[in-house]
């Protein structure tokens, strides 16, 4: 059994634990806060690209972009680039595992691809499993900033219109819709028409003239889409990763308070105990004087 000193040294220990739990909940709350008027900003900003794309791509033929052509596969496969999206950080229980196994599972359907990593935890996953990213962008992901955003959607635009890959695949964790707050993928690039099958709200402007053209208006608003999809999944999975941070310090802080009440109670127990023992002792010791020396000296 401890003894009294030991238990309460347990509980100082503990109690330092749940006040750093709790400020790292507290933390993690008002930066999702935060970022949940971005997330709803940027839906609805995005929405309104993505439907006016369509509406021009339906109403005006002759307008194409070399975003939304898919490419003839070069080889036996065509080459796939996963930007996988993880947190910079631990202490988020199951995220970062959740969205890298994930990645894992997606990117073994795949012979031809590359890897593109944000966060430090993807990085070094991804090295444990004997794969060494092409490229790994890091501090992103604790600061999804709009500026930021563009600059992963130039690059990777680039990466397109060079012809070094194929396809581009996002690989991150939802904040909305049916995929709420778990790993999913999107496609970036190529733009196909299927993937505009969700807006219903889209109409054929047939009787609307752009300025200077239909075609010149698509390819101002292409780019526009490659920074507002970028910019919603960064901000998703930073809002996804401060939620699943948020509610592990939460039950940390929790078991720590229930720890710290079983430790105080068995602390009582063990300071009666001992109370009782040195009781004891007193009054076999009076006793003891009372009856007299036994030896007789």
């Amino acid at each position: 059994m401890q003894k009294p000193n030991e238990i309460r040294e347990h509980i100082a220990a503990v109690e330092q634990t749940r006040k750093i739990t709790g400020a790292m909940e507290m933390i993690s709350s008002n930066r999702m806060r935060q970022v949940m008027g971005h997330i709803e900003y940027n839906r609805r900003y995005f929405t309104y690209i993505r439907r006016t794309m369509k509406e021009i791509l339906t109403s005006s033929r002759d307008v194409s972009h070399p975003f939304i052509i898919e490419r003839e596969r070069r080889h036996r496969s065509r080459h796939c680039t996963y930007v996988v999206i993880s947190g910079d950080k631990g202490f988020c229980g199951s995220y970062n595992a959740a969205v890298l196994n994930y990645a894992l599972d997606r990117i073994g359907q795949s012979e031809d691809y590359g890897l593109i990593t944000l966060g430090h935890t993807a990085e070094a996953f991804f090295r444990s499993h004997n794969i060494t990213p092409d490229a790994c962008l890091l501090g992103i992901v604790q600061d999804p900033a709009l500026a930021r955003a563009r600059e992963v959607a130039n690059l990777l635009t680039d990466l397109y219109e060079s012809r070094h890959t194929d396809e581009i695949c996002v690989i991150y964790t939802s904040f909305y819709g049916e995929t709420k707050r778990q790993p999913t993928h999107s496609r970036l690039l190529p733009v196909l028409l299927p993937d505009y099958d969700d807006i219903r709200d889209a109409v054929e402007m047939e009787d609307i003239l752009f300025h200077p053209s239909a075609q010149e208006v698509f390819n101002l608003m292409v780019p526009q889409y490659a920074v507002g999809f970028m910019f919603g999944v960064l901000v998703q999975a930073y809002a996804s990763e401060h939620f699943a941070r948020m509610t592990a310090m939460h039950s940390a802080t929790t078991n720590a308070k229930e720890m710290i009440d079983r430790l105080n109670t068995q602390y009582n127990l063990v300071r009666q105990s001992a109370i009782t023992n040195e009781l004891a002792e007193i009054a076999d010791a009076a006793e003891i004087l009372r009856e007299g020396n036994p030896y007789g000296e």
